[in-house]
């Protein structure tokens, strides 16, 4: 935090030898800033709605497995492309939070439906191997340019199948309200950030995309959210079921 600490010195030296404003510059890089920090700050919770609520429903029903794979593929090319373009870690670490978060998420999933081993291992192994390659210097900052430059149509193909197995069951089964519109907000936040800390075209086009899509989604669960809430419902009720057939089975 130490640019933070550094401008918000200037800022305030300024104020006080002056008794004025700086100029508008300058303020804009400390907005910027404490913006950033502050996207820091709420992804480390970003995540945790959809997390409770996949463990409270016991279930991950409606949610999109290919979504969450290729989502946190394209958070890790962001976390990534803002390392080895050696931006300010306040620019581009909410990706790598969210990615770590989206982890977790990711295998829940995978228990909850049951997903073969191979499948998890091939894409795990993926998300290692692009890691390690970046960091051990395998893969160029030109590579990763092109990675983040791809990113925008990975971010489309993430989101789509959600958006599209939504509209096809009418609900929204277990996809978190809150996170979703904690995602709304942090692409807008981002956008600007983006703008004034020169994080490339890139990375500004896949916010933008990012924005879109998850807005759509918000409206689905806004426009589903009846429908959602009685399914979630009989999913419990039916799990509340089985346990009391197991239950009784086992008294036997």
């Amino acid at each position: 935090m130490a640019d933070l600490f550094n401008t918000t010195k200037v800022v305030l030296r300024h104020v006080v030898e002056t008794r004025s404003l700086p100029d508008v510059d300058l303020l804009k890089l400390l907005i910027s800033q404490m913006l950033g920090y502050a996207i820091l700050a709420g992804a480390c919770v970003t995540k945790l709605p959809q997390i409770l609520l996949i463990r409270q429903a016991g279930s991950a029903e409606g949610l999109s497995k290919e979504m969450f794979e290729i989502e946190t593929y394209t958070l890790l090319v962001s976390a990534l492309y803002g390392y080895t373009r050696q931006l300010s870690f306040n620019t581009y670490g909410e990706s790598l939070i969210l990615a770590t978060q989206n982890l977790v998420i990711l295998g829940m999933v995978y228990g909850y439906s049951r997903t073969p081993a191979l499948r998890r291992l091939a894409v795990w192994g993926a998300y290692v191997a692009l890691t390690v390659g970046v960091v051990t210097g395998q893969l160029s900052s030109d590579a990763m340019e092109k990675f983040a430059h791809a990113n925008t149509v990975v971010v489309l193909f993430s989101r789509v199948p959600q958006v599209v197995k939504n509209f096809a069951a009418g609900s929204t089964g277990t996809l978190s309200g809150i996170t979703t519109g904690i995602n709304v907000l942090g692409c807008v936040v981002r956008i600007f950030t983006t703008l004034h800390a020169d994080g490339g075209p890139a990375m500004l086009r896949s916010y933008i995309v990012s924005l879109v899509i998850n807005a759509i989604l918000l409206l689905q669960i806004i426009a589903y959210r009846k429908k959602t809430a009685e399914q979630l419902k009989a999913a419990q009720g039916q799990k509340r079921e089985k346990l009391a057939g197991a239950e009784s089975r086992k008294n036997k």
